[in-house]
């Protein structure tokens, strides 16, 4: 690389620094603001070529209403009584274009101390002058949307919880005006069980980490009446801003869901009891009955309105009355399969899977069949073992029925509509319901039914 010395000539270095700021115009002038400078940068500026500007007043860069409101004097007095003068306006260029530009005017002072002239530096600011007008206009279209979005309450609380903006929507919801609810802390509308528990600390770190929070809550207006709040909790720009919650009153919406849920509920309730009265009349009609094979079938048609009836009997006492927890229902399920017999074990093991109620009634009365028919067939004259394993992989459910017997018969695995079979018959049914696939291994001793089968319908 080429090294090259530095002048030993202090003028002719500053004069090198002016020339080469480009970007700059940097200019002297008289006390009376006749140009006696002019950089090359200032030509690249205001199209002014130094032979052409030098000697006339600097007066000709200001546009004509600056010239006759004595802009340039203005400066010039400032700058000489404080030390400078900054000057953010318009400027002409020669061709009569205008340009945005920032600058500064400081006095020129000899080694004595005293004022012999004055410098300008000057920047084209227009490209920024037209972000900011686009973004002032941009936050006032939003402060528009804000304001004028009346059906939702929407506003902004710092990282400490303080409220920072506040729109219609909020004052109509809650019920507090801009100017009372400006600083205040975000707990006051939350309920005193959801301060205590850390509700709005949870809103704001859900939404740092997952970039928004949702919020199904009741909520505290002024007046102290409360509502079903439905909302979103997103982080602001900066982490240090705060956050951003936009919320719309559902009291309606979620007090008629919860009036669904009873209903529901209740009807899910009498179908129990109903389909618990048909089985005790199978019950005692199988027991009434003189023919064994009549009886069984009347046994085994007990066993499955029964199981229907423990889907509804568990759906109508959880929270959600339209999914079922396979892993709990399953445990439920074999356990009333247990009971009902003395001389055979039946075992779980599920993983928690969420499914829905008519799937889990098909499950059910498959699971039913299978294990009812591994305690007629496999062991017929012994007391053995039946378990059921169920594995959550993926978007799919495995599900698994195994015994140690000594197989069943043919008549009894026969997928054939001429089976002797009803209770395959019924899980042939209940397998195409279900869209699942199913596998009979022959495991030596015993049997395994294996049935792959999507999560949802």
């Amino acid at each position: 690389m080429d090294q090259y010395p530095l002048s030993s000539d202090e003028a002719e270095i500053y004069r090198h620094i002016v020339e080469s700021a480009r970007d700059y115009a940097i200019f002297a002038m008289d006390r009376d603001g006749t140009v006696v400078t002019w950089s090359a940068g200032a030509t690249n500026l205001f199209g002014y070529s130094a032979p052409e500007i030098i000697g006339q007043s600097s007066a000709a860069i200001f546009t004509f209403d600056d010239q006759l409101a004595g802009a340039m004097l203005k400066e010039i007095r400032l700058a000489l009584t404080t030390g400078r003068a900054d000057d953010n306006r318009w400027h002409v260029r020669k061709d009569g274009s205008s340009f945005w530009a920032s600058g500064l005017m400081m006095p020129l002072r000899n080694n004595a101390g005293e004022t012999y002239g004055l410098l300008k530096i000057v920047r084209d600011r227009t490209q920024m002058l037209h972000e900011d007008e686009a973004r002032r206009a941009s936050e006032e279209r939003l402060q528009l949307i804000l304001k004028s979005a009346s059906d939702y309450a929407i506003f902004a609380f710092d990282r400490h919880g303080r409220i920072i903006s506040w729109n219609t929507g909020a004052c109509r919801i809650f019920g507090y005006e801009e100017d009372e609810i400006l600083g205040c802390d975000a707990h006051i509308l939350f309920l005193p069980e959801d301060r205590d528990d850390g509700a709005l600390e949870r809103e704001m770190k859900t939404a740092l980490e997952r970039g928004r929070a949702e919020n199904e809550r009741f909520h505290l207006r002024k007046d102290g009446s409360t509502f079903w709040g439905s909302g979103l909790t997103m982080p602001l720009r900066s982490q240090r801003a705060g956050y951003l919650k936009v919320l719309r009153d559902d009291t309606e919406r979620h007090f008629a869901e919860e009036h669904q849920q009873i209903m529901l509920r209740e009807m899910s309730h009498r179908v129990k009891n109903s389909l618990g009265l048909v089985a005790a009349m199978l019950s005692m009609q199988a027991r009434s009955t003189k023919q064994e094979e009549v009886g069984q079938a009347l046994r085994d048609a007990e066993a499955r309105v029964g199981t229907i009836a423990q889907v509804h009997d568990q759906l109508w006492r959880q929270p959600d009355i339209e999914t079922v927890d396979l892993a709990d229902f399953l445990s439920s399920l074999c356990q009333r399969l247990q009971q009902s017999t003395s001389r055979h074990a039946v075992s779980v093991d599920a993983d928690p899977c969420m499914v829905d109620a008519d799937r889990a009634i098909q499950i059910a009365l498959l699971v039913n069949e299978l294990v009812t028919n591994a305690f007629k067939h496999a062991y017929p004259d012994v007391s053995g073992a039946v378990t059921v394993n169920a594995r959550s992989i993926a978007d799919e459910i495995r599900l698994e029925v195994a015994d140690d017997g000594r197989g069943l018969p043919a008549e009894v695995l026969s997928f054939e509509n001429d089976g002797k079979s009803l209770g395959m018959k019924i899980v042939r049914a209940l397998v195409q319901q279900l869209k699942a696939e199913m596998h009979i291994e022959d495991r030596a001793p015993g049997t395994g039914f294996v049935i792959r089968l999507p999560r949802e319908g």
